[in-house]
């Protein structure tokens, strides 16, 4: 499985709505780096709820995953754009 593109909307410490294109990278790898608190661990959760409707580790439900920071009416969503054996295939929550 090869991801592609990650949206976010009021998921974890992302209130807006967020755009990761894993496709702007060189050299075949993508680097997820940042300081504590910066929103890393948030990626991941972001790809395993899509693909497995939970978090990516035990100490976090469903219902943790939304936004402290997200406006009332933001609503929470995921989409996961991948590649898995030579087709493109795209998943919202």
């Amino acid at each position: 499985m090869k991801p592609e593109k990650l949206i976010l909307s009021a998921f974890g410490s992302y209130a807006g709505r967020t755009k990761i294109d894993f496709t702007a990278q060189t050299g075949g790898l993508f680097l997820i780096t940042g300081d504590t608190g910066a929103g890393k661990t948030t990626i991941f959760d972001a790809i395993t709820f899509a693909l497995f409707g939970q978090a990516s580790g035990d100490s976090r439900t469903p219902e943790m995953l939304r936004s402290k920071y997200a406006a009332s009416e933001t609503p929470t969503e995921v989409e996961l754009v991948f590649q898995y054996a030579g087709k493109q295939y795209t998943v919202r929550r």
